[in-house]
């Protein structure tokens, strides 16, 4: 119907009088030249969108953040994997295996097949071609090979889903144990480049949440730049993986931490952790399972006279590894005081 912008332009002209050269996915991945009379930003914005640049230091404290215009360039992936998420499918679950990796709660969108999202942030995260990953229900998602292999995460494209104000955390871990984390803001009508380059890593999980943390939220990557090592070679020195807690036990502040249904008493040396610790530890969970046995329980028993964690109907009571994190209020755990036969319990080592 419209005619492409001349393409050997520096500025994307038009020939034909009374039109102008716009770019939208909602209208085609190629610049078009449009009637300046039809001209409507809800239907076709300019090209220049928001983005902000977060760099990750060691520290995982964000730098000053910068604020630039136009589609961001992605920092060049060196001998890295650029995971674009292009799939032949127009909704559909990442296998293990993709990219070398083990994919959990990760799903590809092709956002052409959903025009009446144009205003979502499925198109503010869009970088290459036309998928993007996202995180079915607003549960975490979660990156994982399994040891001794490992990866760097060094750099990705992030926009929210649906809302405003949202805060998107990564965290990080090394075996089971803690290595780094971070948070900022993320919005739906623009993107975030986020710059980790976290080396050695063989978990990393993602996930948002909005009002004050306590509602689940959906976000959008695209544009995933890894590095996956299949040997016991490290690509920064001392970074050695090295499990300092049992099987299924998390290291975090040098404790070691583990979920069991074991009516609410904890192995020798270990005592209840409380709901705040639970709250910080809850993602490391994601790929250990049970520390004896399968809990018969939802809600997680803790020192907490009141406990408000639980796992969601998908893991509830059933073999891992667990694929989400106990989260609040989730299973209808709300002031929980109960303490039955195989109760989901929090144990930490003293």
């Amino acid at each position: 119907m419209f005619s492409t912008c001349t393409s050997n332009s520096s500025d994307n002209t038009c020939d034909q009088t009374d039109t102008i050269c716009v770019q939208h996915p909602r209208c085609n991945h190629r610049p078009l030249c449009y009637p300046v009379s039809m001209i409507d930003k809800r239907v076709c914005p300019s090209t220049t969108i928001n983005t902000t640049t977060t760099t990750i230091p060691s520290t995982t404290t964000p730098m000053t953040t910068t604020t630039i215009t136009d589609t961001p360039q992605q920092p060049l992936c060196m001998n890295s994997s650029l995971i674009t998420f292009e799939n032949s499918s127009t909704f559909s679950q990442i296998p293990d295996g993709y990219y070398g990796l083990n994919w959990f709660n990760a799903y590809i969108i092709d956002i052409e097949a959903y025009p009446q999202y144009a205003a979502s942030g499925f198109y503010s995260a869009e970088t290459s071609g036309t998928g993007v990953a996202t995180n079915y229900n607003g549960d975490s998602m979660t990156i994982r090979i399994p040891l001794p292999n490992k990866f760097n995460i060094n750099s990705f494209v992030v926009s929210s889903a649906w809302d405003d104000n949202v805060t998107f955390s990564i965290i990080a871990q090394r075996g089971s144990t803690y290595y780094k984390e971070a948070s900022f803001n993320i919005e739906k009508n623009s993107s975030n480049l986020i710059e980790l380059n976290w080396y050695d890593v063989n978990t990393v999980t993602f996930y948002a949440s909005k009002y004050n943390n306590r509602e689940k939220a959906v976000f959008m990557i695209d544009n995933l730049c890894v590095d996956v090592t299949t040997d016991m070679n490290s690509s920064s020195p001392g970074s050695e993986i090295i499990d300092r807690c049992p099987l299924n036990e998390a290291f975090f502040q040098d404790h070691c931490h583990y979920l069991d249904g074991t009516n609410g008493e904890c192995a020798d040396g270990y005592s209840l952790g409380s709901d705040t610790l639970l709250s910080r530890v809850a993602n490391l969970f994601i790929g250990l399972n049970y520390k004896t046995r399968i809990s018969r329980n939802c809600c997680v028993y803790t020192s907490d006279t009141h406990a408000n964690y639980g796992f969601g109907i998908d893991q509830c009571n059933k073999q891992g590894p667990f694929q989400t994190a106990p989260d609040y209020y989730s299973g209808g755990c709300r002031n929980f005081t109960n303490k039955a036969q195989g109760q989901l319990t929090f144990c930490v080592s003293n």
